[in-house]
């Protein structure tokens, strides 16, 4: 069972889940999750002669309590693969590469309250992973989560978007025809160049293709020293993206 909530302690965010007996919060100490239940979200209470509220989570919150297992995918890269997926609600995503999932409850906020999310996970250890992070979202009834290899054997999906997360995406460009709708995208992250010129080279007939890398600066906060930050997220991956148009 999960009930997550974002508990605001004095003004700092922790995300609880109320469906557990004890619930320990470092610096704050541990606490009976009953007393909780009773407060209306939005009311503020006092605990521990500390100023509490009890509001909803939102997906930055649920993607920081992530349990990792592989490395995620990045937000900055999350954001651009959901807007050039063309994804929005009520749409079929098809996700190839699980892992810990950060992705996958992306895609199932995109294409929610009524779409599908069917991720593809193959390797057991991710797989579990990522099955107790989608067990923490609102979304969870929205996803499909696979304990197989997706291959070109692989009955096809009718599907808005395809995104693969996989060493080999080529391999499946042609199970991705038969699966995407027309004008559907075919989305894949791949770490190196050298997966690019073979990836590419597969896309024939494909259009719209693109080749993105983000670089992401943060800047410091304080007023009296409005700088960017010594320390950027340089390479991640790299994102192409195509449309099958038939």
């Amino acid at each position: 069972m999960s009930n997550f909530n974002l508990l605001i302690i004095d003004g700092s965010a922790h995300l609880v889940n109320l469906d557990l007996e004890i619930l320990e919060i470092k610096g704050f100490g541990r606490f009976p999750s009953q007393p909780l239940l009773s407060y209306e979200s939005g009311k503020e209470f006092e605990l521990l002669g500390k100023k509490c509220m009890l509001i909803d989570y939102v997906l930055s919150d649920l993607q920081s309590n992530l349990k990792r297992g592989p490395q995620i995918i990045s937000p900055k890269d999350i954001a651009w693969i959901v807007y050039r997926s063309g994804l929005s609600t009520g749409k079929t995503v098809v996700e190839a590469g699980s892992g810990s999932a950060a992705l996958t409850l992306a895609l199932a906020q995109t294409v929610a309250p009524n779409g599908k999310v069917i991720t593809f996970e193959n390797n057991n250890k991710h797989l579990k992973v990522a099955q107790r992070n989608i067990k923490m979202s609102p979304w969870k009834s929205l996803v499909e989560l696979r304990n197989e290899e997706l291959n070109d054997t692989t009955s096809s999906i009718s599907a808005s978007s395809i995104i693969l997360d996989i060493p080999n995406p080529w391999e499946l460009v042609n199970w991705a025809k038969k699966s995407l709708h027309i004008g559907g995208f075919l989305i894949c992250y791949i770490p190196t160049v050298n997966q690019i010129k073979v990836l590419v080279d597969s896309l024939e007939g494909w259009k719209e293709i693109e080749i993105i890398e983000i670089i992401q600066r943060g800047w410091q906060s304080r007023s009296s020293a409005l700088r960017p930050d010594n320390n950027g997220i340089g390479h991640t991956g790299f994102i192409i993206s195509s449309r099958w148009n038939g």
